[in-house]
């Protein structure tokens, strides 16, 4: 048996997305990771994306309509006013 170094490509796969842990739990204890859609319960039909903001350096919801990351909220923050659930993610409700 050879032993070597890895290199890039030996842990590659193009059809699977490594997902970042948030730090963060939904109102029912479930992980949130980036790229999850939440779903407020206090406000009707309500679903947003997560997201990392390089510009604040912190978890982000899109607050827009078309999910572009052009504008959103600090997750922490809407965690603490709001009650959201896992609904999905972008990779599996596109």
């Amino acid at each position: 048996m050879i032993y070597r170094a890895l290199l890039p490509y030996d842990c590659e796969h193009k059809d699977i997305k490594v997902m970042q842990f948030t730090g963060f739990k939904d109102c029912k204890g479930v992980d949130i990771y980036e790229g999850d859609i939440l779903t407020s319960i206090d406000i009707f039909d309500k679903s947003e994306q997560v997201y990392w903001c390089e510009t604040y350096g912190g978890w982000m919801l899109d607050m827009t309509d078309s999910q572009d990351q052009k504008d959103g909220t600090v997750l922490g923050s809407d965690l603490e006013d709001f009650q959201f659930y896992v609904s999905g993610n972008i990779y599996e409700n596109k």
